[in-house]
């Protein structure tokens, strides 16, 4: 198309076994209103047919690199692609996902009209084979936000997880390019290169749109990531905030209850794939017990005690692992005899005591 000679941003995709969701993603990029961009494919091995599937577009769009390498893990792939780097700006997506028109019209024009180091704007949540949104980061409005603000401002970024990913924001290359992360990292990679960036910069600015699709796939989110091991990598990327934070002078206590809901949500995240995926009584035991007495949580969740619980937050309280089984079993039972009660009441009764509890189940 002749725009990658003239190309501003560079989009970065890193791909593994993706292949039916690519040609979404490919056709969203190529309905961009801005032109002058170049996509950076790095392939990390793919089994299946990702790779022919980005050389069938690459034929197709001169604006598309293509890397392929040895299956090597996330944190391998993102420090390739930031040597790769030679454009002013750069972009992140992932191939799994897809884009509005003006995706990156948005973010560059948000970055060079405030003169900013980071543009980031918000992104939409949608369950796989539904155009339904299911929720959107929060808004903000238009926000220029220096660094001296930012220790009143990142708390509320880490909180929403706006800063787990690198899609939705626009970097500035010259900085972006020099961070790199330890290539044993599986989990939080995003958040680690998050971190180093607001090391380098001077402000960013917040955006209201919403042009990013973030799909969430059923088959592949509930056992990539089960087991206290989880919980140990959810572990170490909290303690890299708090490292980086620290090291920048951000650390407040606003900034420590930011980090500690991170952890509290962890354990839920954790302890419900436990239930979902570890058959064995004895080793779901086991391993909740390990999460739910870790010190980190611990102290997580007296300090959080301490101050108050958000409203709507019910972080689950240290205790043994053989203890929340049997709360959860008690809860189980209960449904089941709320649901057979229901099944004998007539429908009007059923209705009512909906109403009351507001509450619109199946019955």
């Amino acid at each position: 198309m002749g725009a990658e000679n003239q190309a501003k941003i560079t989009v970065v995709v890193t791909v593994y076994n993706i292949a039916d969701y690519l040609p979404r993603f490919f056709e969203s990029m190529a309905a961009q209103t801005y032109p002058y961009y170049r996509i950076l494919i790095v392939d990390d091995g793919s089994e299946d047919n990702s790779l022919e599937v980005c050389r069938t577009y690459a034929t197709k769009d001169d604006r598309i690199v293509i890397h392929a390498r040895p299956h090597a893990g996330i944190s391998p792939a993102r420090n390739y692609s930031m040597e790769q780097l030679d454009t002013e700006y750069t972009v992140h997506a992932d191939g799994d996902d897809y884009v509005e028109p003006d995706y990156l019209l948005h973010l560059l024009t948000a970055i060079e009209k405030y003169n900013a180091d980071w543009a980031i704007s918000r992104v939409a949540y949608q369950s796989e084979g539904s155009d339904h949104i299911d929720s959107v980061f929060p808004a903000y409005g238009e926000k220029m936000v220096k660094r001296e603000e930012f220790a009143d401002f990142l708390p509320m970024l880490f909180s929403d997880r706006r800063l787990n990913y690198l899609y939705g924001k626009i970097y500035k290359t010259e900085y972006f390019k020099t961070l790199r992360i330890e290539p044993d990292v599986k989990q939080g990679s995003d958040t680690m290169i998050n971190c180093q960036y607001i090391e380098k910069i001077a402000n960013l600015v917040v955006i209201d749109d919403v042009d990013y699709h973030y799909i969430k796939y059923n088959a592949r989110s509930v056992t990539s990531y089960a087991g206290a091991e989880a919980f140990e990598r959810l572990k170490r990327i909290n303690r890299f905030v708090i490292f980086s934070m620290k090291k920048q002078g951000l650390f407040t206590p606003k900034m420590e209850a930011a980090v500690d809901n991170r952890t509290l949500l962890s354990a839920i995240w954790v302890t419900e794939r436990i239930l979902n995926t570890v058959s064995d009584r004895e080793a779901k035991q086991q391993q909740i017990d390990l999460v739910l007495n870790d010190e980190m949580y611990v102290e997580a969740y007296q300090r959080a005690k301490r101050i108050g619980f958000e409203p709507n937050f019910h972080p689950i309280p240290p205790q043994s692992g053989k203890n929340y089984l049997r709360k959860v079993d008690r809860e189980e039972n209960n449904l089941i005899r709320k649901a057979a009660i229901l099944k004998k009441c007539p429908k009007f009764l059923v209705k009512l005591y909906r109403k009351i509890r507001g509450k619109h189940g199946e019955e």
